[in-house]
């Protein structure tokens, strides 16, 4: 028996499992940058453990990390599942090795100052909110793109001004199938109109994390 062979009859055996234990989830393949789940590829069986097998441990809201039992021969990474209100994203596929996902409890829009096309001495200039360009998820209720969204990162004081909250640290999950390149300096709403600015964006080969600090109007 070769890798491949080998590799298969593990994700046979998940997708047996899953149909035992599981629930029916539908797979979403994002396909644009506007809305991630509009392009339905499946619906498949799966289950979900806090990262082991013995589905002992719960859940904590730092630790969105989930071994995932579903069928890895018809999912990729980046792939979202979604039963109601419940989504996940695939955030690690690695051979012989669980499927990880990531569960997702925000969603986000991400805008973009547009580009400066005036050189030369144009006197004071700044950016305002209201010219940002959406460039991730579509303006209004939907289209924003599930995410992992946790407290936590670094934390902008001002201490100068008494009657100011400080500026503090979150820090986001996104797949890979997100098909921009993330940057700093671009701009993330949440779902609960809190406003953050990215700090620093990292694609590996299983998710994109973000740096984030929430922007106080």
């Amino acid at each position: 028996m070769d890798a491949a062979k080998l590799q298969d009859k593990i994700y046979a055996g998940y997708a047996k499992a899953a149909k035992r234990i599981g629930y029916v989830y539908d797979v979403y393949r994002p396909a644009a940058a506007a809305n991630p789940l509009t392009n339905k590829v499946t619906s498949l069986n799966a289950s979900f453990s806090a990262q082991e097998w013995t589905y002992t441990r719960p859940s904590l809201p730092d630790k969105p990390f989930w071994y995932c039992l579903i069928d890895g021969r018809l999912t990729q990474l980046g792939d979202y599942l979604v039963r109601g209100g419940q989504i996940y994203f695939i955030g690690g596929i690695q051979d012989n090795l669980p499927i990880v996902a990531v569960e997702c409890n925000r969603r986000i829009w991400v805008t973009r100052p547009p580009a400066q096309t005036v050189v030369g001495n144009v006197g004071y200039s700044g950016l305002c909110a209201g010219n940002d360009e959406f460039v991730l998820g579509s303006p209004g209720g939907a289209g924003g793109w599930p995410c992992a969204e946790l407290f936590g990162g670094r934390t902008r004081s001002h201490e100068s001004l008494p009657a100011s909250g400080d500026e503090h640290g979150f820090r986001i999950w996104l797949p890979v199938s997100v098909p921009i390149v993330l940057a700093s300096g671009d701009i993330v709403i949440d779902d609960l109109g809190r406003r953050f600015s990215v700090g620093g964006a990292e694609r590996s080969e299983q998710m994109w994390r973000l740096d984030l600090t929430e922007v106080h109007t």
